[in-house]
């Protein structure tokens, strides 16, 4: 165990050295009785492309919990950026945003059937509007004390409108493919790390590879302090825009 936790801490503070998706299988929480569990998280961070960006953002998000197996979760998410513009003294400010739907329901003791639909916006990227729409399945394959995982597949149809003149939208039908898996380290620390393998399915080279890690300290029984690492690669990108993009967020948790 203590190698696999080293192993998964490399991996991660590597990878950060480099997501216009989001990562909801993150943002997923683990409580299982009925109910309804709320969070803030407020940021600070810094991302780079072909651009630089300081930024500041406020994400919330709603469980509802039922004992029958069904959770539902809404995330709302809005950041707001100064773009460091080196043949200008004054910074541009960058806005992105999303919003996040999804039902997950057991069907048996290990698999789960999920629906999802997102909308949003990343100026970073040049996206003027995403809307998606899908479903899948995912699998339970480790339950522990100290290490849980999982991995899902599915498919779902997502509309892109770009602030390009070349390439103004896009409109494919996407597989969706993912393996999460979450460590507690200790009692007060939880390694929660995704990976996604998006392909078109008309466009074979159109794929991308995704990987968001955080890490969670605890500070008391109501908050914590979170640092996240994302890491996105394109191999089709629009327009202008690189192939590689990362993002690294400090941050403050708080449940109620």
């Amino acid at each position: 165990m203590k190698s696999i936790i080293i192993n998964s801490l490399l991996f991660i503070f590597c990878i950060n050295l480099t997501i216009a998706q989001v990562n909801t299988e993150a943002m997923r929480g683990e409580k299982v009785n009925d109910g309804i569990l709320n969070k803030l998280v407020v940021e600070f961070g810094f991302e780079k492309s072909k651009k630089e960006v300081l930024d500041a953002a406020a994400k919330y998000r709603a469980d509802y919990f039922h004992s029958s197996g069904l959770h539902s979760f809404l995330i709302l998410d809005f950041e707001n950026g100064y773009e460091k513009k080196p043949d200008n003294d004054r910074n541009q400010i960058v806005k992105k945003g999303f919003g996040h739907l999804r039902i997950t329901k057991n069907i048996a003791s290990d698999i789960f059937i999920e629906i999802f639909s997102q909308i949003g916006f990343n100026d970073f990227l040049a996206m003027k509007d995403r809307k998606l729409a899908g479903t899948g399945f995912r699998y339970k394959m480790l339950e522990g004390d100290n290490i849980n995982s999982f991995v899902g597949i599915g498919v779902m149809q997502e509309k892109e409108i770009y602030d390009l003149e070349d390439e103004p939208n896009k409109n494919l039908l996407r597989s969706t493919n993912y393996i999460n898996w979450k460590i507690k380290i200790a009692e007060a620390a939880i390694l929660n790390s995704t990976a996604y393998y998006q392909l078109a399915t008309s466009q074979l080279n159109d794929f991308r590879l995704l990987y968001d890690g955080m890490l969670e300290f605890k500070l008391g029984k109501d908050f914590s302090f979170t640092v996240e690492l994302n890491y996105r690669y394109d191999n089709d990108p629009h327009g202008y825009l690189g192939k590689s993009y990362f993002e690294i967020n400090n941050g403050i948790q708080f449940n109620f």
